[in-house]
């Protein structure tokens, strides 16, 4: 029997996660195909973290261990899905109000092929983030335990909302613009179709988990932190430019990441 305390901090807030899904799926109304399958993650969750808890496993298991959070995080984000059901008008125009107030009627058609390219590139592939950050962190012998925990927490708080913020994307509601024939964008429509969730988040859990990985890697390697923060700040743009997300999602997601990690930085991990 392995004890609760063998459990790293992330791990635990990995299982806590998958944990408060499977109550809520309990409580709402769900498709009975859907209830099973989040039950089914946050068993697999629990299982696989409660296997490579061991003490005196082997090697390999000890490197399966480090990485099993970013798999964790993908559980999670599609297990919440499960819970998207219909979108919420009332959402729906608050998050519009904000965009008005904050980027009024942009379409941004304007935005130069170049960095719209670029922008559409590190949105589509802002799931890379999180593995290379880890990979970098490694490198230059960080904590493992630290870093997820981090990372989790500002991934997991934005994906906690949707069963009660159900929204769609903005691209979804606004319909085609004249920018949607490159072919860039039409790769990026195409991916975010068959990779995602199909809802919105609130806040951005792109924007908040790609700046947790920079801010995350701030005390142990702070020269590449600073490339990772601006790659999550483009991410962030790019989210709401490509029309991916509301201005509302992006800043918001942002501010999450630096809560965080400032109370992660407060109780001293």
């Amino acid at each position: 029997m392995i004890e609760a305390s063998s459990l790293r901090l992330s791990e635990l807030v990995g299982i806590a996660y998958l944990l408060y899904l499977a109550a809520i799926a309990l409580v709402v109304r769900l498709p009975l195909v859907r209830r099973v399958g989040v039950w089914l993650a946050a068993a697999a969750v629990i299982v696989a973290n409660l296997a490579v808890a061991r003490p005196g496993a082997p090697w390999i298991v000890v490197a399966l261990r480090d990485w099993l959070p970013g798999v964790v995080i993908l559980i999670g984000y599609y297990a919440t899905g499960a819970f998207y059901v219909a979108p919420s008008p009332r959402v729906e125009a608050w998050l519009k109000s904000w965009d008005d107030r904050l980027i009024g009627r942009a379409t941004f058609d304007s935005v130069s092929p170049g960095l719209r390219v670029y922008l559409e590139l590190v949105y589509d592939f802002c799931f890379a983030l999180i593995p290379a950050g880890f990979a970098v962190l490694m490198w230059f012998g960080g904590s493992a335990d630290r870093f997820w925990t981090i990372v989790l927490i500002a991934e997991f708080i934005p994906f906690g909302t949707l069963p009660w913020l159900q929204a769609r994307p903005p691209w979804v509601i606004e319909g085609r613009r004249a920018t949607d024939t490159m072919a860039m964008r039409r790769f990026s429509l195409l991916w975010v179709k068959r990779t995602t969730i199909h809802a919105n988040t609130f806040p951005s859990g792109h924007a908040s988990g790609s700046l947790a990985v920079a801010l995350a890697l701030a005390q142990t390697a702070p020269a590449a932190a600073i490339v990772f923060a601006v790659l999550a700040v483009s991410i962030a743009i790019a989210s709401v430019v490509g029309r991916f997300h509301y201005a509302l999602d992006a800043i918001t997601g942002l501010l999450l990441a630096v809560c965080v990690w400032g109370a992660a930085v407060l109780l001293g991990l």
